[in-house]
């Protein structure tokens, strides 16, 4: 592909970039431009055979300064654009909802990318091990089982170190780990894949509290009724969990509005904002009423605690790493329709606890060196 030499906005905009002390070549404008990540006014001819000329837009310093931080380090323009979109990359950390105006196609096509990249989640890492094994079924299903028994057992250590990933399923034991492993390759090929015996088996080690002959004859009238459902032609596992495909995922994201992802990426913002101060809080037992608020609000909801607790490991990674963290739990909110339906319910009944953030923080410091007042008037 030959490129035209950089028009006069593009020659502009590298040279305001310069003049605050960063270095940019004008192929690297160009490649942004092409991917839809810089805004960009249309060009309009100059008549009578004279070209065509484009404009800088007000907004076009301001994203192209944020990607030129993000990639001063070799990386891939797609986790460039998600680093602005979720961390200002001016910043050591998620300090503040961000506020580059990226444009709409980049940040989705950035998303796309990711999605087919991601594996933190381990049903998208068992996934991503399948379909490294090519198009053989076998080789799919024992790939996937090889990625599901390595990633549970060490989940289960993790949790053991106290460690382990935010809102993950924790196996109790090995023997839990194992079962999870099975269950969760068969979320992913489908149940259809795996004998009904396989299955039981599954949750009958993810049991252990039913180790007893009460448990066995359980287990064995699950095992008679699934195989006999089996021998009828029907399946034994009707409302079996299902883990969308990465093209369900996708077109799921493609149909979420663009305005209701940004809210979604400004609100987690927030929640990692104030994590840092409430952490402390929790800590220093600390009794703000907008503290206690929110251990209220968490204690009675479940993925509001799950959303914090996410969050607050976020906070704790600088922001050129937080940025994959942050991208996956958003996307997790969106392209789950359950979530997405119940996240404003969830977030907001946190309200009116972090309106400031700011304040928040000072209360909390301010607390914490405030000296204690002895019964006779005299400091302790």
């Amino acid at each position: 592909m030959v490129w035209k030499e950089p028009s006069a906005a593009e020659r502009r905009l590298r040279e305001q970039l310069a003049a605050h002390g960063l270095s940019v070549s004008w192929a690297k404008i160009r490649r942004w431009r092409e991917f839809g990540a810089l805004p960009w006014k249309k060009q309009h001819g100059l008549g009578r055979g004279s070209g065509s000329t484009s404009e800088l837009l007000p907004e076009t310093f301001a994203v192209a300064e944020a990607l030129a931080l993000a990639t001063t380090k070799k990386r891939p323009l797609e986790q460039a654009v998600l680093h602005v979109f979720t961390t200002h990359p001016r910043f050591d950390q998620v300090l503040a909802s961000p506020s580059v105006p990226l444009p709409e196609r980049a940040v989705r096509r950035a998303l796309a990318w990711y999605m087919a990249r991601e594996d933190s989640h381990p049903l998208a890492a068992i996934e991503k091990a399948a379909q490294s094994a090519g198009s053989c079924p076998d080789k799919a299903i024992d790939a996937a089982l090889e990625s599901a028994h390595r990633y549970f057992p060490k989940l289960y250590r993790q949790a053991k170190q106290r460690r382990h990933p935010p809102g993950t399923t924790v196996p109790d034991n090995l023997a839990d780990a194992d079962g999870l492993a099975t269950f969760a390759v068969a979320t992913v090929l489908g149940f259809e894949n795996f004998g009904a015996d396989a299955i039981v088996e599954a949750v009958s080690k993810s049991l252990p509290e039913l180790a007893d002959e009460y448990g066995k004859q359980v287990f064995a009238h699950l095992s008679k009724a699934v195989r006999e459902a089996e021998g009828d032609g029907g399946s034994p596992f009707l409302r079996r969990p299902h883990w969308p495909s990465l093209q369900d995922r996708v077109q799921r994201m493609e149909q979420v509005e663009y305005r209701v992802i940004c809210t979604v990426r400004d609100v987690l913002a927030l929640l990692v904002e104030a994590s840092p101060a409430l952490a402390l809080a929790r800590r220093a037992g600390v009794e703000d009423p907008d503290v206690l608020h929110v251990e209220a609000t968490r204690a009675s909801n479940r993925r509001t605690d799950e959303y914090l607790r996410r969050a607050e490991a976020i906070s704790r990674r600088p922001g050129e790493l937080a940025w994959k963290d942050f991208t996956g739990l958003l996307l997790n909110v969106c392209t789950t329709p359950r979530r997405l339906s119940t996240f404003q319910e969830d977030v907001t009944a946190l309200d009116p606890a972090l309106n400031d953030v700011p304040g928040l923080g000072r209360r909390i410091l301010a607390s914490r060196s405030l000296p204690t007042i002895s019964s006779d008037g005299g400091e302790a």
